[in-house]
């Protein structure tokens, strides 16, 4: 499909501006750098993804079809109140910053939820689990449902990215000027990040659910 690209971006600017937010605000709900916000918002994003722009638009309260150009289903295709109403929840291969979480290339299916198990003002995705560093409580292979929301409550699991490496699983502990990164695995120690070293962690979302294969 073919985007007006300058007419996306003054959106996307505009409404930026207007919620008050900034350029690294708006790509940490997205899953993506302050600079390619910033290329969107110039129009140099030559081939945007549909995906990526539904997220921004997100992020700015906006109805996606302004971006993306494609009507949305309307509302009154399910019954009212309909509990077994489902919503498509992407599988990611990774998180990683920079391309956008949901880029083309990260999608490797969905799993159908009800609605009625997510919160509508939420977005979600599924990640599927590398390593050892998190077992007995995630394993190699595990589906986590994530909560896109870009933080976390101190003890929580979340999905963390640092130096904009792939988003990894860790339960977070925050104190006075520092978070602590914690594996379950003993053999991976905790790894504390204070001072200017804060900035080279992002929060991706928290894990609220999870789906094993026997």
């Amino acid at each position: 499909m073919d985007y007006d690209l300058k007419k996306i971006g003054k959106i996307i600017s505009e409404a930026r501006r207007n919620s008050g937010l900034t350029l690294e605000e708006v790509g940490l709900r997205v899953g993506v750098t302050k600079s390619t916000v910033q290329r969107y918002e110039k129009g140099l994003i030559k081939s945007p993804k549909r995906a990526v722009l539904e997220s921004i638009a997100r992020a700015l309260a906006l109805d996606p079809s302004e971006l993306t150009g494609e009507k949305p289903v309307p509302n009154n295709i399910f019954p009212i109140n309909n509990p077994n109403q489902k919503q498509a929840v992407p599988i990611l291969g990774r998180v990683a910053a920079g391309d956008g979480a949901f880029a083309d290339s990260n999608v490797k299916g969905y799993i159908m939820e009800n609605k009625s198990s997510l919160s509508p003002s939420s977005e979600y995705a599924y990640l599927v689990v590398e390593g050892d560093s998190m077992y007995p409580e995630f394993k190699n292979g595990d589906m986590v449902l994530i909560q896109c929301s870009g933080t976390a409550d101190n003890g929580s699991y979340a999905v963390v990215m640092v130096d904009d490496d792939n988003g990894v699983i860790k339960k977070v502990e925050y104190g006075d000027g520092y978070i602590t990164l914690h594996s379950v695995n003993p053999l991976y120690p905790p790894r504390k990040f204070e001072g200017k070293d804060l900035e080279r962690i992002r929060i991706f979302g928290t894990v609220k659910g999870l789906r094993r294969s026997f």
